[in-house]
């Protein structure tokens, strides 16, 4: 991606997913990847 350019996604995830690590999880592929936002 190119310097200074900034794209917006939202993503949506249904279901039952508290107690299972899920925000964890996300997080580490987001700052893996250096996505900046937040779960």
């Amino acid at each position: 991606m190119r310097e200074g350019l900034q794209l917006r996604v939202k993503i949506s995830i249904t279901g039952i997913v508290q107690g299972v690590g899920f925000r964890p999880f996300i997080y580490r592929i987001a700052v893996q990847n250096g996505l900046a936002g937040y779960v």
